[in-house]
Order: structure tokens, then sequence, then C-alpha cells
């Protein structure tokens, strides 16, 4: 995303990490350094002019009422969202976002945010601590990640869990991936094939198979649908981040998954959805974030209700990361650091960061319906309450 973009778009950066990547191209070494994503402060601007609107009922019959009573055109639209937490989103003048205001049809109003989840390059030289070396090579046997063999694993079959990200490699091996089920939120671009590999990675702790290769999810063989909110840059919108969860929310069933290793900042709109989703009888986990500081003030990792499980990070000694957010509505802690797994292009990657940490707590709770067990307390936790760390 280019940077005049930036400066009229929220710079939200969702939780990415320091990636080693692996991939699976026969008898290839390849040696190359990987520039680590950077998160910057969350203050920023949000996109001028832009916004995205709730209906209290999201019947097409309500929006195309309302939008042609306040001479809201299809031109200024840029995305519909259907179903029962219906809207859209788009350019308001003055005018007409105080008239939808007062209007009682409205259930929100709110600026449109940018997310990124970080974007790193490749360079020919290492230059700081900030850099990963990147190593293409065959991997022809299984092994446990750590953090798979922490908190426990099982046989995931006929369970769905639905992770909302930047795609998954549909094709990958080790992944069972229901591509009937999976959608692209990105105008334009019907693919829901990862280009830039955080889902994949997110899709892999989850549920990668116990098949003899790579490694083995918590929850192995689960199914995965794929909901596409980032492109291949790591680029998306709360629009679409918001559109993907309501899509979960109108076909999936009760006992099913939602991962979202994603953050934006305060949202009452999307924080009202996860609840919704949440009371359906669908359990959502949340990645805290990885700013090290109370993530009270950012959404949806903020919301406190049953069913909603919000993650921070730990490393193989139990302790707390030095980057992990934290606060009252984290609910465990999980492994999330120096993680394997899954990556995309048929590959294999070792990250860092509650993004990794949160499918750990899905895959449990794909396994066990709603029960996560605890192994003891997360040593080291800044806000003086000690995370329970998770168990299958």
């Amino acid at each position: 995303m280019k940077s005049r973009t930036f400066k009229k778009a929220v710079s939200f950066f969702a939780l990415a990490s320091v990636f080693t990547l692996a991939g699976c191209q026969k008898d290839e070494i390849l040696e190359e350094t990987a520039v680590a994503p950077i998160e910057p402060t969350p203050t920023a601007s949000t996109v001028d002019g832009k916004y995205l609107v709730v209906f209290k009922d999201g019947g097409q019959s309500v929006r195309d009422r309302v939008m042609g009573k306040h001479g809201i055109t299809t031109e200024r639209v840029k995305d519909f969202i259907s179903g029962t937490s219906g809207g859209f989103s788009g350019s308001l003048t003055i005018d007409q976002l105080n008239a939808l205001k007062a209007d009682e049809n409205v259930a929100f109003i709110e600026p449109e945010q940018a997310v990124m989840l970080g974007k790193s390059k490749t360079n020919s030289t290492p230059s700081s601590t900030t850099t990963t070396t990147t190593t293409t090579t065959t991997t022809s046997t299984q092994t446990i990640p750590w953090g798979v063999a922490r908190v426990g694993y099982g046989d995931g079959t006929g369970k769905t869990v639905w992770v909302i990200d930047s795609g998954v490699d549909t094709k990958h091996p080790d992944l069972n991936v229901d591509v009937t089920r999976s959608k692209s939120f990105i105008s334009g671009d019907a693919s829901v094939e990862d280009g830039y590999g955080h889902g994949t990675g997110v899709a892999g702790i989850i549920g990668a198979k116990n098949n003899n290769i790579g490694v083995v999810g918590v929850a192995a063989n689960a199914t995965i649908v794929a909901l596409r909110v980032f492109d291949n840059t790591g680029y998306g919108t709360l629009t679409r981040i918001y559109s993907a969860l309501n899509y979960a929310y109108q076909n999936g069933k009760a006992g099913d998954v939602v991962n979202m290793s994603l953050r934006v900042n305060a949202s009452s709109l999307l924080d009202d959805l996860v609840k919704k989703v949440a009371a359906k009888g669908m359990y959502v986990v949340v990645a805290s974030g990885n700013s090290y500081i109370d993530c009270k003030n950012d959404s949806p990792a903020r919301v406190v209700a049953s069913n909603v499980f919000v993650v921070s990070n730990m490393d193989v000694n139990g302790i707390f990361s030095k980057s992990s957010n934290y606060g009252q509505s984290v609910n465990f802690a999980a492994p999330g650091t120096n993680i394997k797994t899954t990556w995309k292009a048929g590959g294999y990657t070792t990250g860092n960061g509650t993004s990794y940490a949160a499918p750990h707590v899905a895959g449990i709770l794909a396994l066990n319906g709603g029960r996560v067990n605890n192994q003891g307390l997360v040593a080291g936790d800044p806000d003086g309450k000690a995370d329970p760390i998770a168990l299958r």
C-alpha cells in the first residue's frame, strides 16, 4: 500500500511477526534475509469521508429505503453487507452522515479503518535484529511443534474453524480446507488463496494433519474455512473484517470456532457482532495484540463475553512475552514464540506473536466443545493478574 494512502488511512496493524520460512521445493536450498514487519504506534487518522453503516434490521429492503431517503446513491457505496447484521460502507457527505446518525433504522456508524498486517521484504544482506534467515528446503518428516505438544492435541476431523485472515493455501498438503464455504471479501478478487502467508500459518497451528509430513495441529485435520480479508500485501479494512465475521455468523453453527488473529482500533460495531456470534454458541478466539500494552482500547481484544477467548503469548518456559498485550479481557496465555507451522506455497514457517498463540486455543475449543483447561499460570504477566496457560 502506498504511503500517501496511509496518510489518509487508519494504520492499525494486525498481528504479524518475524518469520523463518521453509517451503517444499525438493533438492533446493535458498538462503536469504527477510526484514520483519515493524508495528507502529496505534495512533493514526481515519479514512477521510469513508464510513461503515450497520442497520438494526439488515434486510435489503430496509437498506434500500434508508439510502433512498437520504440520497445515498450506489455510486457512493463501496461494499454492501448482507444478512441480519447488514449494512454498507462508502463515502458520505456531512449532511448524509448526520441524517444517518439520527435515523432510527441505523444501529452503528463508524469511520472506515485501514488495517495492515505489516509487509516484510527480502534483502541480500543482514541488517539488524529485525531480520531473520529464510531457508527453502524439503520437509519430508513430521514434527510436533513445541506449542502443540505443550497444550495437547487430538483428532479434529469433522470440526470446523473459520479463519478470518489473509486467506489459506488451499492446496497445502498438510491442511484440510473447505473451498466451498471459504470466501474472499476483497472487492474484485474472489480468490481465497493466501498470497501473504499469515492465514496459512494460523491454519496450521489449528489443524495441520497428522499425516507423517510437516507439522501437527492442535485439532489435527480439522476443517478450515478461509475467510480472506487481507490481500497479498497484507492490507485489509474494517468493512472486510466485519463482513467476514457476519458471513461466519450466518453460515456457522453452534460449536464452530472463529479465529481472529487481528486487531483494529476500538470498534463498537465489531465488538457487537463478536458478541452475537458468541451468543449463537460459536467460540470466538482473538489475539490480544503485540504492542506490550493493555488491550482495553483494541477491538475485538477488549471484548469480555461468554464464548469469547482473548489470548496472550508466552514462550517455551511459560514466561509472558515482552511483546504481548495484556489486560482484563485476556482469558488464557498460549504458546506464541518460535512456533513452527504451515506457510503459503506449500511451505512451513517459524514465527512469533499472539497471532500464533490464539490458534492454539482455537484448536483446543474445536476438540473440547468450548472448554479450555489450564496448566498453571504464566510468569511475568504485567497486569498483575497472571493468565492461566491453556491446556486441552
